[in-house]
Formats: C-alpha cells, sequence, structure tokens
C-alpha cells in the first residue's frame, strides 16, 4: 500500500466522526457502530507494515551512512588539531623571541645609549649592534607571518570539518527520532497483527534435500536453517527474531566471521563473486542491495536461499530470483 493510502484511510474515518458528531448536534441519531472503530484487517496491517518497513530500511541506510560520515569528519578534524597544535607552539614561542629581540634593540633612555658607548667604546658600534637586533627580529617576524599563514589555512580546514561534524550530529537526532517513532508504529502494527488469526509461521519454499555442506558456509547455511520459521523483526540479529542483514551477519558469525548487520556494508566488505560462481554460503543481494539472502545450492536444477524478507514474514527458503531483482553477490 502507498504512503498515500496509508494517510487516506484515517482521513476517511475523522471524516465519518467529524459527520456524526455535526448529525448527533442537529438532533439527528446514527444507527449501528461506525466503521471508526473497527479494528484494521490482517491485510491492512500488512500493507501498513510493509510501507512502514521500508521507511525503516531507508533510515536505517541514512542513519549509517551519516554514522561513516560522523566518523570520517571527526578523523580530519583531530588530524588537523593535531597538526595546529605544534604550530600554534611555534608561533607563540616565536613572538616571545621576537620581543626578546625588540627588547634589546630599543630598550629605551639615554643612559641606556651611555651604557652601550661606555660598553662598545663607539656610537658607531652601539648602532650597527642595534641594526643587527632589527635586521634579526624582522627577519623572525617574517617567519611568523609564514607559520601564521599555514596555521589560518589549518584553521579553515578544521573549521570546515567542525561544521560538517555538526550537521553530521543533528542529522543523526533527526534520524533517531525517526527511527524511534517508526519503530513504535512497527510495534504496535506487529501487536495487531498477531492478534489476528492470520499470523502463522510460513517457512516458503520447501526444504530442498542437501547434502552436508564442508567449511565456513556450511556452517553459515546451517545457522540459517536452524532458524526457519524465526519471525523478521527490523534492526535484529537473533537469537530468536532476524531482519534480513541480521540473519547473514549471525549466520557467518557462527562461523566465524563477524560482518556489520548492513546489507551495503556487506556488499562491500567482501570479494564479489558471479550468479555462475555462487557456492552454498554465498551472499546474494536484491533491489539496488537493500535486501541479502543467503545461498544454499542449486538443488534438482533450482538454485535456492534462505532469508528474512520482511515484517509479517518469517526466516524462509525461497528461489534465487524470488526476493527480487539480482544485485550481486559475495562471498565472506
Amino acid at each position: 500500500m502507498s504512503v498515500a493510502g496509508t494517510i487516506a484511510r484515517p482521513t476517511r474515518r475523522a471524516l465519518a466522526l467529524l459527520a456524526a458528531a455535526v448529525c448527533a448536534t442537529v438532533g439527528v441519531g446514527l444507527v449501528g457502530p461506525t466503521a471508526a472503530h473497527a479494528d484494521p484487517s490482517a491485510s491492512q496491517l500488512e500493507h501498513g507494515m510493509d510501507s512502514t518497513w521500508s521507511k525503516m530500511e531507508t533510515n536505517g541506510e541514512k542513519l549509517k551512512q551519516n554514522e561513516d560520515a560522523l566518523a570520517k569528519n571527526e578523523r580530519k578534524s583531530k588530524q588537523l588539531g593535531k597538526q595546529i597544535a605544534p604550530l600554534e607552539k611555534k608561533v607563540d614561542a616565536m613572538y616571545k623571541e621576537v620581543g626578546t629581540y625588540a627588547a634589546a634593540a630599543y630598550r629605551g633612555g639615554n643612559l641606556s645609549a651611555l651604557n652601550s658607548m661606555l660598553k662598545y667604546g663607539s656610537p658607531t658600534t652601539m648602532l650597527d649592534q642595534m641594526a643587527t637586533l632589527d635586521r634579526m627580529a624582522a627577519d623572525q617576524h617574517a617567519k611568523v607571518a609564514k607559520y601564521e599563514k599555514a596555521k589560518k589555512k589549518l584553521d579553515a580546514s578544521k573549521a570546515k570539518y567542525d561544521k560538517l561534524i555538526a550537521s553530521n550530529k543533528a542529522e543523526a537526532k533527526k534520524l533517531s527520532a525517526q527511527k524511534k517513532k517508526l519503530q513504535s508504529d512497527m510495534a504496535t502494527m506487529q501487536k495487531q497483527w498477531m492478534k489476528t488469526a492470520a499470523a502463522r509461521k510460513n517457512t516458503g519454499t520447501a526444504l530442498p534435500q542437501m547434502p552436508y555442506i564442508p567449511g565456513p558456509g556450511g556452517v553459515a547455511v546451517r545457522y540459517a536453517i536452524a532458524h526457519l520459521g524465526d519471525p523478521y523483526v527490523w534492526a535484529t540479529a537473533g537469537p530468536n527474531t532476524f531482519d534480513c542483514s541480521g540473519l547473514t551477519s549471525a549466520s557467518w558469525a557462527a562461523a566465524g566471521v563477524h560482518m556489520r548487520a548492513y546489507t551495503y556494508s556487506q556488499y562491500a566488505a567482501f570479494p564479489h563473486v558471479t550468479r555462475a560462481d555462487l557456492q552454498p554460503g554465498d551472499l546474494v543481494f536484491y533491489n539496488g542491495g537493500e535486501h541479502v539472502a543467503i545461498y544454499i545450492g542449486r538443488y534438482d536444477g533450482t538454485s535456492y536461499v534462505i532469508h528474512a524478507p520482511q515484517p509479517g514474514e518469517y526466516v524462509k527458503v525461497s528461489t534465487l530470483d524470488y526476493p527480487g531483482s539480482w544485485y550481486g553477490a559475495v562471498r565472506p
């Protein structure tokens, strides 16, 4: 069901309630219950969960992308901070040195000049010494300007990344609030759905007769098969509920291979394999990388996967093409 459809139903209910209120005001009674108080059907709940699930998947993708961007920007800001710190110390030290030269060159008063003449023997010697100090001070000023220019450039770069960090944190707060609302909506619909007679375990296509699969891939496949019929719950990775990437990460964790419970991360983390080269345990991705399943093998001419499809469904076996349009595959 579309988002527009989700909104349209409560709008009609609201209009019905408003009409009832108006009729009551003018003394017209309504007979019988109104549709506004009817519980949503299993079909309506499933459509609502599908729509919310899609939004949750998008939200989760944005959250993880924003999390990666925040970490990257924080690392860059920290690196720039480390480069700026010694420059600040250098500039401070050189300003102090310039001050020392200036004080030596221009420490004033006739008494100082007289003392200098007595010490160095003549006004010419004194002036030469002061000119030397002045040139040294000017040279230090030039060096300070050079360091200050370098520091200013780094400061500008750090300010850019600090601004990005602030934006990432604001976006994370916004997306987290959206996630909380979507999770609450999903939990409410799941509770309602579980009350309906339509709720039952469905393991999908019959599990083919499979030989023993050796190696880590076999461990991952057997873990997933052991959880056939466990319900899909978004953003979970076991032990009794899974979403699609949660099932793949938990299955491969049983084989000693750890990965993020995130489809795009899993797709990027391992070597890619072609459809023709699939082996049991390989991760197969669908619909632009939004969904992932575990390949369990080809038997009697048909290739199969096991996956956690979407809210309202359970971990089940499907033919290779059933979950959606092929995107790619990787081998952990």
